[in-house]
């Protein structure tokens, strides 16, 4: 006879909350989350030991002082942290007898899953990720891959993973157990050591797993009432990526039903939680309840694979969660154009009310069952001739049912071609981001019909947008800390290579103020100079301005101040001007000072060279009449001479002028 055991199903999650630490004090597997790659480099610097890099989760596990923790935080590089928790499978069993035939089981018959197989759905080319203890080898199993983060097997060693792995994939081979999907690829990846123990780091090294290879499916049996935020956001980014989350709604309830008693990640909205229910179609009294609950699923005297090829008998939602996982794999071979949230509502579709009439909180909307559409009305709507859009909206607006999921998953078959265009682009775009590019994937965005994949898609482009962001990013950011011309022209360049984006724009505001702040010395230099136009005020508002990169703010400023220089050189040619017309010593004295006041050097310079021609000129005359004087000395000659000298500049050749007149 088989050792036959009953099993509660439950794990318990001890979280150890942050401590207080001295400066030094080096934290013990401290799960980081950062905002970006760059962060995820420097977080990486200033750590002491780096424990676990994920590919695809944006944290990492490290071992670093508080001081450190503090200051990386404090500089925008950390959103969060906490300590790695632990949770402990505990063992509870009881010897039970079975003896029921392969598919008599009465948690098969509840869910009519037979009625699928009868079909050819089998759950064939879906893959599922069991997260737990392994999978132990077994004559009713087969295993397609698998991998353990908790040592070098992943080959169960406690009992748990095994069991679970029957319900959904036990061979039907006329002995033992059948599971669900028979045929699906179910993948064992061990997180939970032989003595029960695992922790998050390790379920979010899995999760991290299953979403590098592709997984349809994540089975998650286990949970505890305590939130672990790191686990939440692995939680988050398997489904981004499309997976769907199956988890037990655990073990916590009470034999009234009351409280929310759901324990995470099944309280998460983007798990799918799953309560147990008896052979009578009734609650079980262990069986969590809570708002977050979706669905109920057979959970009591589950008969499946264990150790040694061995068969036990265990109680608990840990059971329950696999018969959702199965026919999940029933659902996505059936339609496998429908999108993860669609395959999610379709549950809803085929499922027997529980409880109280509607959704509660004891079976979530209950129970479902295996049922196929009317292709009768899935092929008049079909074929009625209408057009895509009306189609599409005679579609959305369809009653709740398994056909609604049908025609959706036709519907999602024939756009299987505008997101090969979409697929082709988003890759095309990163490569090369450029308007057009832009314009023709909101176009093809706008054409999907299905509001998940637009969004799922629209999550590709901005992942993509993000990353091409990253560089311009953290040269903007470089800018801010480190106000130099360098910096700028590199956070300008990196911002010309972007196409026309909001958060492109946000950048370049940014880095805007703080070319402001960079240039307030040069502001400030110019209002001085308009305010007391000296020599050195000119010079010094010049040289600032002109410190600066070359940008709209520079430009505003050098117009400024040429405005400034254009209106002292109008005063020196209006004064030169009248030097011109009357060559008087007062009117030389003004033009010179005029010109004084002229700071730019290549200017001055012009307007000098014309007050010289004609300071020149007169000196020429000046010359001219003297030597008329001494040739011919009459008062008359000397009157003009002296005359034409006193208005000469005040010089040494004026001097000498005047002199040869005495």
């Amino acid at each position: 006879m088989f050792l036959l055991m009953l099993f509660a199903g439950s794990f318990i999650i001890n979280p150890t909350p942050i401590a207080k630490a001295s400066s030094t004090e080096i934290q013990k597997s401290i799960i980081v989350k950062y905002p970006s790659e760059t962060s995820k480099q420097i977080i990486i610097q200033h750590a002491d030991a780096v424990i676990e890099e994920f590919e695809h989760l944006p944290m990492v596990t490290v071992k670093i002082s508080n001081e450190r923790l503090k200051d990386l935080e404090n500089e925008g590089h950390i959103e969060f942290y906490e300590k790695n928790q632990q949770f402990t499978l505990q063992n509870q069993f009881k010897v039970a007898n079975v003896s029921s035939a392969e598919l008599e089981r009465w948690n098969l018959k509840a869910m009519d899953v037979q009625s699928s197989w009868s079909q050819g759905y089998t759950g064939k080319g879906v893959k599922i990720t069991i997260i737990d203890s392994g999978v132990a080898n077994h004559s009713d199993l087969t295993i397609a891959g698998g991998k353990s983060f908790v040592g070098e097997s992943y080959v169960d060693d406690h009992g748990h993973g095994t069991h679970v792995a029957g319900i959904i994939v036990g061979k039907h081979n006329g002995i033992g157990v059948a599971g669900v999907a028979p045929n699906a690829e179910v993948y064992a990846v061990k997180a939970i050591k032989s003595d029960g123990i695992g922790d998050v780091r390790v379920v979010l090294q899995a999760i991290d797993w299953a979403i590098d290879n592709h997984m349809d499916i994540i089975n998650l049996s286990f949970g505890d009432l305590e939130y672990a935020q790191s686990l939440h956001e692995g939680i988050k980014k398997a489904s981004e990526y499309g997976l769907l989350i199956v988890a037990a709604s655990g073990n916590e309830g009470n034999d009234n039903g009351t409280g929310n008693t759901i324990n995470y990640p099944a309280r998460h909205e983007e798990v799918i939680s799953v309560a147990a229910i008896n052979r009578d179609f009734k609650r079980s009294s262990f069986s969590g309840t809570g708002d977050m609950n979706d669905f109920a699923a057979p959970g009591e005297e589950i008969y499946s694979t264990y150790l040694n090829g061995q068969y036990a008998t265990y109680n608990g939602t840990s059971m329950a969660t696999p018969h959702i996982t199965g026919m999940l794999a029933l659902l996505m071979e059936q339609y496998p154009y429908a999108t993860p949230a669609e395959l999610r509502e379709g549950l809803r579709y085929i499922t027997d009310d529980l409880g109280d009439a509607g959704f509660d909180t004891l079976y979530g909307y209950g129970l479902p069952k295996f049922r196929l559409p009317n292709l009768r009305v899935v092929d008049e709507l079909l074929k009625s001739g209408i057009s895509a859009e009306a189609l599409n909206k005679k579609i959305d607006s369809m009653p709740d049912s398994i056909e609604k999921l049908a025609l959706k998953n036709e519907r999602n078959k024939a756009e299987q071609t505008i997101i090969k265009e979409i697929n082709q682009l988003v890759g095309d775009f990163e490569k090369n981001p450029t308007e057009q590019y832009m314009t023709d994937l909101k176009a093809l965005l706008a054409k999907l019909a299905a509001t998940d994949v637009r969004v799922q898609k629209q999550k590709e482009v901005d992942a993509v947008i993000e990353r091409l962001l990253e560089p311009a990013t953290n040269a903007v950011t470089t800018f801010i800390k480190n106000k130099t011309v360098y910096n700028y022209k590199k956070a300008e360049a990196e911002l010309n290579k972007l196409p026309s984006l909001n958060k492109k724009n946000d950048l370049e505001e940014a880095l805007n103020e703080a070319l402001k702040e960079f240039a307030k010395k040069a502001i400030d230099s110019l209002a001085q100079y308009e305010k007391q136009p000296t020599k050195s005020q000119y010079s010094y508002a010049n040289f600032s301005i002109n410190s600066l990169p070359d940008s709209s703010i520079k430009s505003e400023l050098l117009e400024k101040l040429a405005k400034q220089v254009q209106a002292a050189v109008k005063t020196a040619m209006v004064n030169i001007s009248a030097y011109e017309k009357v060559q008087t010593l007062n009117n030389y004295n003004k033009a010179v000072k005029a010109v004084q006041s002229v700071f730019d050097e290549k200017q001055r310079e012009l307007l000098e060279k014309r007050i010289q021609k004609t300071v020149n000129n007169n000196t020429a005359k000046a010359k001219t009449r003297v030597a008329n004087y001494e040739k011919k000395k009459t008062k008359a000659n000397r009157n003009l001479a002296v005359k034409l000298v006193q208005e000469l500049p005040n010089g040494k050749e004026k001097q000498q002028l005047l002199k040869r007149l005495k």
